[in-house]
């Protein structure tokens, strides 16, 4: 879910760095790096890492011996459905910046496609039995049908609606009848649809 282009030798580092976690369980050193790598320069190897952790996909912790941590890694991993915040217009739905965890699920769930989550806030959508608080689970896509419930980009704000086709005329509309529908014509900037919710997660909360 690579969202910042990465150059042909910073996109190998990543991948090195990838492999050494998952199999060893931690990041390699610059000599093991740079030898992967093929180069003698650890200079050359430290301004790669800069460039990564600068674009988003590496995080350091200073004073820490190899304390490296991906964040963004080249191969999703499976069962891991990034949890974003706020989106704002003209960014790249899955861009680091968006991001505020992660959800961990049976990736057997979630079928093929690219997901992301999104925490809901307020109560338009309560009668379709999502409640504020809830994740919905969404599959990445620009495309829905009339009846699916869709997240949608309207300028800078992100909603979780149903999608409605009235005549000629495509609405957002809410689960409760507290809300007027919102057309998809008319308006500007033009909305636009980020995903369609294919699950929904609900934390047990304990009453006190």
């Amino acid at each position: 879910m690579s969202t910042i282009p990465l150059t042909n030798r910073q996109e190998r580092l990543l991948r090195i760095i990838e492999t050494s976690v998952t199999k060893r369980g931690y990041v390699p050193t610059l000599q093991e790096m740079a030898a992967a790598m093929g180069i003698a320069s650890l200079q050359g190897v430290k301004d790669h890492l800069t460039a990564l952790e600068r674009k988003g996909y590496l995080r350091r912790t200073p004073g820490r011996r190899r304390a490296l941590e991906v964040i963004q890694p080249i191969t999703p991993i499976a069962g891991r459905v990034p949890v974003l915040g706020r989106v704002a217009a003209g960014r790249p739905l899955l861009a680091v910046e968006n991001r505020e965890g992660a959800l961990s699920l049976d990736n057997s769930l979630l079928g093929s496609g690219d997901h992301f989550a999104l925490q809901v806030q307020g109560d338009s959508m309560i009668e379709a039995g999502i409640q504020e608080g809830d994740y919905v689970i969404v599959r990445h896509q620009e495309t829905a049908n009339s009846g699916d419930i869709v997240v949608a980009l309207l300028g800078e704000e992100v909603t979780v609606k149903r999608l409605r086709k009235k005549g000629n005329t495509l609405f957002l509309e809410a689960a409760n009848a507290a809300y007027e529908p919102i057309p998809l014509t008319g308006t500007s900037p033009a909305p636009r649809i980020l995903g369609i919710v294919v699950g929904q997660y609900r934390a047990l909360r304990q009453k006190r």
